[in-house]
């Protein structure tokens, strides 16, 4: 208990020397200062507010809390240390409102004071801003151009500002007349801004644009007395900049500067647009008188080359028949070259008339030799093809005459045998490859000879003649080697009766049935059977 009462000593104690603290009236002499200012308007009411809640905090809430300091103090000796730590804490926490209160009171008395020091200080600054910038308006109004009545508009709005925060200074209402100075400020740096970016606007408008567009107007005038032709209305495009130039000075009397930015970038555009199309027509002609004749050369090197290459086709066309895709191209080979030599005629024609868009005549040329190009390549490889052709005919009556040759080797190949007859296939196959050979004779000897046909027709044939050479071959060896195992059997034909039986059949086979191939298998089988290995020691003998 007597613990408890001393710490409950100890803090009221502290809340005492507090409330004495807060008792001495100690924003007296802030309240005097700013009595003395003479304060009106909202600096008057912001600080009659602010004293008011301090005297009544002051005269009335002060001396309540010290009341309930000594109240709590007497509890606290009379042993009731409970109601007094709770009616303490309770205390505290008035005291730490005052504080706050009389903090912020003091806050607000000191940004009176602040404010009317820091007027006078922003107000010299800005009174000096001003000064300057309007000199600078009005002595070089020429670079502002139609901008300068509105600048001169704002400049007056921002004169009219520090007026009122003169008035309002003296009258001692300091809150009020610093609104007036930021509001200064915020214009004094806008107009700033705005000079910035009219200086270069304006001289756009009044000296670049303007010198470009005299320059080109100069320029276009003597072409026109020079003859030249456009493809669009240069005037019209010209007349549309000057404008645009008008439009432009009327948003920028007005500060749009989004209307000018837009109207000079479309000026700018035009200008270069105006630029190029007259740069293109000198060039362009420049460059026309000069390809006049090389392309007349080239596109009359081509028609000659076109006709040479008529005639070889018109001579070949008799006796051959020509590739149909090569011939639709020379045809329209030939009409192309006639509208080739129509539009140049014309082109050369307007620029006598002096009418022509030399630009136009320009991608008219380029067009020509890019068409002239193509017909060149093309109907070099007609040519070749031509040439080609005829090589072939030549390699294939050469190569029809070999293959003659080599069927008549193996018919007489087979005659050697003397046969009495041959197998039916060996037979057609062989007559087939005759009749292939036949036709070749009769294609080249055709009255319009047909060498695509041939040329397909000579590979066909040689692929089966090779096949029968094998199948002639095939059948000497079968025979020859069928003979001489019928002839070897003899031996045993009266000592085995099977065998007997197998040879009488080969024998049928082969000189009745002239199945070759069968006679040789039975007889082979039966003299295996009689003596092994003797077959491949006869065909040995054959081999050797």
């Amino acid at each position: 208990m007597w613990f408890l009462q001393k710490r409950n000593n100890g803090e009221l104690e502290q809340l005492q020397k507090r409330g004495e603290v807060l008792k001495e009236d100690s924003l007296r002499d802030q309240i005097e200062k700013l009595e003395e200012m003479k304060l009106t308007g909202a600096s008057l009411d912001s600080f009659g507010q602010s004293k008011q809640q301090y005297s009544k905090q002051l005269n009335e809430t002060v001396p309540k809390v010290l009341a309930d300091i000594s109240n709590t103090t007497s509890k606290n000796a009379n042993f009731n240390v409970f109601g007094a730590s709770s009616e303490s804490k309770k205390i505290s926490l008035e005291l730490d409102k005052l504080e706050k209160t009389f903090e912020d009171i003091s806050g607000s008395f000191s940004k009176i004071v602040e404010s009317n020091e820091q007027n006078a200080t922003t107000s010299e600054v800005l009174h000096s801003e001003y000064e300057s910038l309007r000199k600078e308006i009005l002595t070089k109004s020429f670079n502002y151009g139609p901008a300068t009545d509105r600048l001169e508009s704002e400049l007056n709005e921002i004169a009219g500002f520090l007026d009122q925060e003169d008035k309002l200074t003296e009258q001692g209402d300091h809150l009020e007349a610093r609104q007036y100075l930021d509001d200064a400020k915020v214009k004094l740096s806008m107009i700033k801004d705005q000079v910035q970016l009219i200086v270069p606007l304006y001289n756009n408008l009044n000296k670049e644009y303007p010198g470009q567009v005299e320059e080109i107007e100069s320029v276009y005038d003597k072409l026109i007395k020079q003859h030249y032709e456009f493809e669009g209305d240069i005037q019209a495009q010209i007349d549309e900049v000057h404008e645009n130039i008008e439009k432009s000075n009327e948003a920028l009397s007005t500060l749009n500067f989004d209307t000018v930015d837009r109207t000079n970038e479309n000026i700018h555009d035009a200008i270069n647009s105006l630029y190029d199309a007259l740069s293109r027509e000198i060039n362009s002609k420049r460059d026309v008188l000069k390809q006049q004749k090389p392309v007349l050369d080239y596109l009359n090197h081509a028609k000659f080359q076109h006709n040479r290459l008529d005639e070889t086709i018109q001579k070949l066309e008799e006796n051959y028949v020509l590739n149909e895709d090569d011939m639709n191209d020379f045809k329209e080979h030939g009409k192309t070259l006639n509208r080739i030599v129509s539009e140049y005629d014309q082109d050369v024609q307007r620029i006598a008339d002096k009418s022509i868009v030399f630009s136009k005549a320009e991608s008219d040329f380029k067009e020509i030799i890019d068409d002239l190009d193509k017909i060149e390549a093309k109907e070099k490889v007609i040519n070749d093809n031509l040439n080609q052709m005829l090589s072939s005919e030549q390699i294939s009556r050469k190569s029809v005459e070999q293959y003659a040759h080599k069927i008549q080797i193996q018919k007489k190949s087979v005659e050697q045998l003397n046969l009495k007859g041959l197998p039916e296939d060996y037979l057609e196959y062989f007559y087939m490859v005759s009749d292939e050979i036949k036709k070749l004779y009769d294609g080249l000897n055709s009255e319009r000879v047909n060498m695509e046909d041939i040329s397909k027709q000579v590979i066909v044939t040689q692929e089966d003649l090779e096949n029968l050479v094998q199948k002639t071959n095939d059948l000497k060896q079968t025979v020859i080697l069928a003979e001489k195992l019928i002839q070897y059997s003899n031996r045993y034909a009266d000592k085995n009766s099977g065998l007997k039986e197998s040879l009488d059949r080969a024998r049928s086979l082969f000189d009745a049935d002239f199945n070759y191939e069968q006679a040789l298998t039975v007889i082979s089988e039966a003299l295996e059977n009689i003596e092994p290995g003797s077959v491949d020691r006869i065909k040995d003998t054959i081999s050797a």
